[in-house]
């Protein structure tokens, strides 16, 4: 059987152990797995279980975090120089520090879950947040009865819409009050600073929300904003679509920023940093007159 409907050439049946390895009988639950993600499942387990990996035994949700961003990272990295080999390597490693995480996790005396639960939840979250792809057949067809869900459905398929009802659907669920929330503060200024200006340009308040970039005291303008605006519509449009030109000149800029900083003595992630809290404030402020008003 194919893994994905026959478009791959790579079969479940095709998998050998390694050389060597075949008369291991730890690796009993691997080979006796129904698919290759069960293969991954076991032998993970082999070497967090008793008896396996010494290293691997002690590992925490916490002490594997920095494992999962380098991972991440290298994947992004494939990715971008297009090497199709090392993605396929990368990709397993993503993978492996989900099954990982999940591994500890069944563990926990007090909360304990699996990697199937995880998948459960992933399933039920991807078929609530595209309720336009998953609606009840009979609707569906009385939709196509009547002549009037042709406009509906065709709105609902544009990638503007589709992003508006996913951010809909996700603060319905999670019951946000902000559209601030959620957003990690792990992650450096710069990504935070784009996830912020990310969810606000798919608030319908974006226009208010907006005006907590302009500052008092700068030569900032409304023209700030309609440029922020402008640059954001572009992650709606699909930003594979701007031209390398046109990026590599925003590119160019940040470093002309950050040498400049430096030469000033300044710390730019900590300037970021403290400039993003203001506004994050003053946007959380802005919609609690919206909510209020």
């Amino acid at each position: 059987m194919s893994k994905i409907s026959g478009e791959t050439g790579y079969h479940n049946s095709d998998y050998r152990l390694p050389g060597g390895f075949e008369h291991c009988s730890k690796l009993k639950p691997v080979v006796e797995a129904a698919t290759a993600l069960d293969r991954v499942k076991a032998v993970v387990d082999v070497l967090y279980s008793p008896g396996g990996c010494p290293w691997d035994g002690k590992q925490t949700n916490e002490s594997l975090l920095k494992n999962l961003l380098e991972e991440t990272y290298e994947y992004i990295d494939a990715v971008e120089t297009h090497d199709r080999d090392n993605m396929r390597e990368e990709l397993g490693d993503v993978l492996l520090q989900s099954v990982f995480q999940a591994r500890v996790c069944e563990s926990d005396a007090e909360d304990s879950f699996d990697i199937d639960e995880v998948a459960d939840r992933l399933v039920n979250k991807l078929i609530t947040r595209h309720p336009h792809v998953f609606a009840a057949d009979d609707v569906a067809d009385s939709s196509d009865a009547d002549g009037n869900g042709g406009e509906a459905a065709s709105q609902s398929e544009s990638p503007e819409a589709v992003l508006a009802l996913w951010e809909k659907m996700k603060q319905q669920e999670k019951h946000r009050k902000s559209v601030l929330e959620g957003i990690s503060r792990a992650q450096g200024a710069l990504p935070r600073a784009a996830k912020v200006v990310s969810r606000i340009s798919k608030s319908p308040n974006a226009d208010e929300l907006f005006a907590a970039f302009i500052d008092s005291s700068s030569a900032s303008t409304q023209q700030d904003v309609e440029q922020t605006q402008a640059a954001n519509q572009s992650e709606s449009n699909g930003g594979n679509y701007v031209e390398r030109g046109k990026a590599d000149a925003y590119a160019d800029e940040i470093f002309a920023i950050v040498r400049e900083a430096r030469t000033d003595g300044i710390d730019i992630e900590a300037a970021l940093r403290n400039r993003l809290r203001d506004i994050e404030e003053k946007v959380v402020q802005i919609e609690s007159e919206i909510n209020n008003g």
